[in-house]
């Protein structure tokens, strides 16, 4: 009685407070500028193209789907780092103390919760009863279950030099001149959710330049392709899911993603890297989650299954596939053998080169994972075996000698956590065995080591620290690895992080971290053992319910060889970048809600390089609350001469879709987004976008080169929900 009257209290207060306050429209929007965020964060981490699409599937899946508070599920938010480690163990024992929640403004009374936080997660979240335990029936599934399906289409409007008319000697002579295919990117999905228990869903895709069934070659290229020649949808693929099935915890069957521990031992998929860097960079797994992406890379095709009782679990898994690689063919004494040279991880099958790669061998990984966990304690253990059906032989080089070789690789790890009060520890150590690679067995053999550890204090309310230390050897050898660290790979590299998160006054919060690597063996750009830092500060203030702002700097130096002529090339030397970027949102009146960003980018090197960049834009959206439509505009100009002087802008695009751009080059970029709802059941997005160039009369590189200094693209998206 004493509780519910404290919550009647609190909620008559709330709404006085919130009064004449569109919340669910704001929480949204926070939800959304953190997404952004870490958006782009990720992309000025990454030296590759990323496919975002299986990171933007989480949010919207929860969008779709929220968590219920009353269950166990909402660990899935310490996975998207949108909760810490803390604030999930305050939910368990705000549980414990006071029953299930009523509300949703209840969160207010957990310790940990401040305003900007609920107004993060609410879209995520709902009240109610844990249904974990209900019986799942045919009738219930056909009745209660939800239904997707989404088409979308995208192409390039300018004619790009790899879709110019060629001849068929010219090809042939020159085999990755052209491309295939059309220029229109088609991918259609069909997904089922019965809540949050059965997932399944299907996804077909067609890349820009990839055959479709309209597109037609000679015979001569045909026959040259041989097998590898395919019209229609380049990749499908597809899920079946199950959780809470009793002892079944999870089971899969299709298209999955895997990730235990801390990601050394094996993290499929994506993560967020830096971009979750802050008061914890500890990774909470998700063990086995369903693949529903058009994504082609770094994925497990085959069954898995959790099975657990008490504090025990175990989850054992199959994986086989047939992956892109580029097999070369060696002379022997006795016949001719196959090798590979190289592993192709894009996804693109465009030019008879690329075609030749599709498929062209199998990988099988079977493995497993234990763990125990009790009331602040966990820990587990984790094995996987890799076949491959042709070995790798990489072309030899400094840099390259330790990576992996041969046909198969087992890897073995032990990651721990024990979180309780103010601390959290974490960490995990791996291993790999590697008995194919000549490279090893004359260094130390073919074992190999990694490790890392961390701990998160929180000595109050107001303030995280985070110190974390990894030391991955330079003979570790893994093709699923994606634990924290400097660049995609954990291999030869050592490093210290400190991040500090503090809230040091009302509407007001600090992150800023340090990390120092260094590189214990050669790269691709050093050839020299290496060292770097890269510092981090973002202040950020919320004036209001309706504005809210922040400024960023980031200081980045690494190094790289010479490019001086005048002195030894391989002499290594220091480069940094620098950045600052002030962003700030603002709602004006009514249902018109801005936005304004500026960022400076400064790059420098040991050679005499000095360069420069600025990006600004002007971003308005229009989302009327009771209409079913809303609309969004960008005009933006950049100026950033040199391409290590880039700017990363996140742009607002359609459902399911990510762009985030790296503008250098001089002029300007604009796009409208549209979004209209029909039927309540069905939606439509639009956009097209252009970017306009002041210094060039061509736009683009290679096959995407187009002749003039402007570039149209155009995305429509149709999504029906049943």
């Amino acid at each position: 009685m004493k509780r519910l009257l404290i919550i009647i209290l609190f909620l008559l207060f709330a709404v006085a407070a919130k009064a004449q306050i569109a919340i669910d429209t704001l929480s949204s929007e926070a939800l959304n500028e953190l997404l952004i965020e870490q958006v782009e964060r990720m992309a000025e981490d990454s030296d590759d193209d990323i496919d975002y699409e299986e990171l933007l599937d989480n949010y919207i899946f929860l969008s779709d789907n929220p968590i219920n508070l009353n269950s166990d599920d909402m660990v899935q938010l310490m996975e998207l780092h949108l909760i810490n480690a803390f604030q999930y163990e305050e939910l368990k024992k705000y549980r414990r103390y006071y029953g299930d929640f009523m509300f949703l403004d209840e969160l207010a009374m957990v310790e940990g919760f401040d305003e900007q936080t609920i107004e993060i997660i609410r879209p995520l979240v709902c009240v109610g009863q844990d249904n974990g335990k209900d019986k799942i029936t045919f009738k219930k599934m056909a009745r209660y279950g939800k239904h997707q399906i989404l088409g979308r289409y995208e192409q390039v409007l300018e004619k790009q030099q790899g879709y110019l008319p060629t001849t068929d000697s010219a090809l042939l002579a020159k085999p990755n001149s052209r491309y295939l295919g059309c220029p229109q990117k088609l991918q259609f999905r069909y997904t089922y959710n019965y809540r949050n228990r059965i997932r399944a869903g299907i996804v077909v895709e067609k890349d820009a330049g990839e055959m479709f069934f309209t597109d037609k070659v000679s015979d001569t290229i045909k026959a040259l392709l041989g097998k590898k020649y395919s019209r229609g949808f380049d990749f499908i693929g597809f899920h079946l899911y199950a959780k809470d099935l009793g002892i079944v915890k999870a089971a899969v069957l299709g298209d999955y993603q895997l990730s235990f521990g801390q990601g050394l031992t094996l993290w499929s998929g994506m993560t967020f890297g830096k971009a979750g860097a802050g008061s914890s960079v500890m990774k909470q797994a998700r063990g086995i989650s369903p693949k529903s992406s058009a994504s082609e890379y770094a994925f497990m095709r085959g069954a898995a299954v959790t099975l657990g009782k008490g504090p025990f679990s175990g989850t054992v898994f199959y994986s086989n596939r047939l992956v892109d690689a580029n097999i070369s063919i060696a002379d022997t004494l006795d016949n001719e053998a196959e090798y590979i040279s190289s592993l192709q991880e894009t996804g693109y099958h465009r030019t008879i080169g690329e075609l030749l790669d599709r498929h062209a061998i199998r990988q099988q990984i079977v493995g497993g994972h234990l763990s125990f966990a009790i009331a602040h304690f966990e820990v587990g253990y984790t094995a996987h075996h890799t076949w491959l059906s042709v070995p790798l032989e990489l072309r030899p080089s400094h840099y390259n000698q330790f990576y992996f070789q041969g046909r198969q690789l087992t890897n073995q790890g032990i990651d721990f956590k024990y979180v309780k009060g103010k601390y959290a520890v974490f960490g995990e150590v791996a291993m790999s065995m590697n008995f194919d690679s000549t490279a090893l067995r004359q260094a130390q053999g073919p074992l190999a080591f990694a490790g890392l550890v961390g701990l998160t204090v929180k000595p109050a309310g107001y303030l995280n620290f985070t110190l974390m230390y990894r030391d991955y050897g330079k003979m570790y050898q893994n093709l699923y690895s994606n634990a924290f660290g400097e660049g995609s790979r954990n291999q030869g590299q050592r490093g210290i992080y400190l991040g500090v998160e503090a809230a040091p006054a009302p509407y007001w919060n600090i992150l800023a971290y340090a990390d120092l690597f260094q590189f214990t063996w050669l790269t691709s750009q050093v050839n020299a053992p290496s060292r770097g830092h890269d510092f981090y500060l973002r202040v950020s203030h919320s004036f209001n319910r309706r504005t809210n702002a922040y400024l960023q700097f980031r200081s980045k130096t690494k190094m790289k060889n010479s490019t001086d002529g005048q002195v030894f090339s391989h002499y290594p030397i220091f480069y940094t970048k620098n950045t600052v970027r002030f962003n700030i949102s603002y709602q004006i009146v009514g249902d018109l809600h801005c936005s304004n960003k500026a960022e400076y980018a400064h790059y420098r090197n040991d050679d005499g390089s000095n360069e420069h960049g600025y990006f600004l834009c002007q971003d308005i959206a229009y989302k009327p609350e009771h209409l079913p439509f809303s609309l969004t505009f960008r005009y933006a100009i950049f100026d950033a001469k040199d391409y290590n002087a880039r700017v990363y802008a996140y742009e607002n695009d359609v459902l399911y879709s990510f762009s985030v751009p790296a503008l250098y080059g001089k002029g300007m970029r604009f796009y409208l987004l549209g979004k209209v709802k029909l039927f309540n059941s069905l939606t439509l997005y639009a956009r097209i976008g252009r970017t306009i160039y002041s210094d060039r009369n061509t736009v683009g590189t290679g096959l995407s080169q187009i002749e003039g200094n402007h570039k149209t693209d155009l995305k429509v998206e149709a999504i029906w929900k049943l």
